[in-house]
């Protein structure tokens, strides 16, 4: 446990003002060479007044309250031939007016950056997440942004990647990356958990050699990877592979796909010689139009059966629908640590959040997901939903969770965005008994332009979990209403 006054919240609060400074480095050096223009810094402050019929996030004797907050932040961007940064800050300030107690700071840090060191050779990618998250699906969630009662910790989830990239005339690309992440828990400052999970921090080294500009429609690659994960827990995990695949066609609209390689595993409390081992498989790739690229391999990997599919789908050109499956062995930490900042438009986004709450246990997860996003006119929509089944390898315990969610937002005039969303989640399997729920969630709200730097929002949200246990069932109704100027 660490509380706001212990010399380990100081140590990690230096851990991102180094990090920071790591993402600021990389700006300044390139920014010399850069037009001033080229850089975009918008500091705001704002303010927002909310009503919420369920203050401590109870099952029962709900109790509503008035809260204020104030918050100051900016967004930090640049895109340039040499840098690709985004950041994003907000420090909000909570003031309740009955219940006093849970007032209290909250800090929300992204940032993800890409610098060129050497042209054409040397790279680094660097990202950082710092947010305050329930981790546990019976804990006290709130649709809204503000302080609770209890079940919260703070994230910092950091990551830095160098690589060198190597043309071979056009017969191959040789690609060399070291990857260094760790993820760091500690108290929130209104309503901690009881008891924070492990820290983890994870060395991965990736070796690739590819196939060059010589090769049309036949691929090939070879992959190497070692990679070690350490845990507070001891729940460490050593994983060592070597993977070659390749893409032969066979007319101009199918190829064929093989894979072949060899996985050594060394982790703690469970069984290594089952998920170790040679792998293998074998599919097709279909690419009947320029909008429609899908493959799919079936084969043998981590002690069974394994599918890998992936589908991108060009609906038109304002829209993108895409599906994807794949199984994999992921240690402590790496479900967050692997997530990136950016999503595929390269808008940040959270990665410290986890549908089906956080373990310290290595797990074999089999993932979906699948997403449509696109403009028509005034319309911006977008959807998604995920099933995502975890195998728990120290006990053979397993959990399953499913989820959707949907959002909409109509330009409605030159100043006025009307907003909707909602979502729904299900565990359909628990790794602990008493732990199934269903929990759906909806907001709709107008967002208004009154000057390029004075904007303001009202909305409306809604939040209910049901439970096998009574006592974690949760409902909740939040009205707000919000200024903000941008400088």
């Amino acid at each position: 446990m660490t509380n706001a006054n212990d010399p380990e919240f100081g140590r990690k609060c230096q851990k991102i003002i180094v990090f920071g400074c790591v993402l600021a480095g990389n700006a300044v050096i390139w920014s010399s060479s850069a037009m001033a223009e080229d850089w975009v810094f918008a500091p705001y402050v704002g303010i927002s007044e909310q009503y919420t019929d369920n203050a401590f996030s109870t099952a029962s004797d709900r109790k509503g309250d008035f809260i204020t907050s104030l918050n100051a932040g900016f967004a930090l961007n640049k895109d340039g031939n040499h840098l690709q940064l985004r950041s994003e800050y907000d420090g909000s300030y909570d003031i309740y007016s009955k219940y006093s107690d849970l007032n209290g700071f909250r800090h929300n840090l992204l940032a993800g950056a890409n610098a060129e060191l050497v042209p054409e050779h040397l790279f680094v990618d660097s990202q950082i997440a710092f947010t305050e998250q329930t981790l546990t699906r019976s804990g006290n969630t709130t649709i809204v942004d503000r302080t609770v009662s209890g079940d919260r910790t703070r994230i910092l989830n950091t990551r830095i990647s160098p690589y060198y990239m190597q043309n071979f005339g056009g017969a191959a690309t040789g690609i060399a990356r070291y990857t260094y992440s760790r993820v760091d828990f500690f108290d929130a400052g209104v309503g901690s958990t009881t008891t924070n999970p492990n820290n983890s921090e994870t060395n991965q080294i990736d070796l690739t050699m590819q196939s060059g500009s010589d090769f049309s429609r036949t691929k090939w690659a070879v992959e190497g990877l070692l990679l070690d994960n350490q845990v507070d827990s001891g729940n460490d995990l050593r994983r060592a592979s070597i993977k070659g695949t390749g893409q032969m066609p066979i007319n101009n609209k199918v190829a064929a796909l093989g894979t072949v390689g060899w996985d050594e595993f060394d982790g703690e409390n469970i069984d290594n010689e089952e998920i170790s081992g040679a792998f293998y498989g074998g599919g097709v790739r279909l690419t009947p139009g320029p909008r429609t690229d899908f493959s799919i391999q079936v084969g043998h990997r981590y002690g069974g059966g394994v599918v890998d599919a992936d589908l991108t789908y060009l609906i038109s050109t304002e829209a993108l629908f895409f599906a994807r499956y794949n199984v994999d062995i992921q240690g402590a930490g790496q479900s967050l640590a692997n997530t990136d900042v950016l999503d595929r438009n390269g808008e940040l986004v959270n990665p410290n959040v986890v549908s089906g709450g956080y373990v310290d246990s290595i797990t074999k997860a089999k993932t979906f997901t699948m997403g449509v996003s696109g403009v028509k006119g005034r319309n911006t929509y977008s959807g998604s939903g995920s099933y995502v089944e975890r195998e728990f390898l120290d006990d053979g315990t397993n959990d399953t969770v499913a989820a959707i969610d949907a959002r909409y937002a109509r330009q409605l005039s030159r100043q006025l965005e009307f907003t909707l969303g909602g979502g729904y989640s299900e565990v359909l399997d628990s790794q602990v008994a008493g732990q199934k729920d269903s929990t759906y969630y909806g907001q709709t709200g107008l967002n208004y332009q009154f000057t390029a730097t004075v904007s303001g929002s009202l909305s409306y949200s809604y939040f209910e979990r049901n439970s096998e246990t009574d006592t974690d069932d949760l409902r909740e109704n939040t009205v707000s209403v919000s200024l903000r100027k941008t400088f």
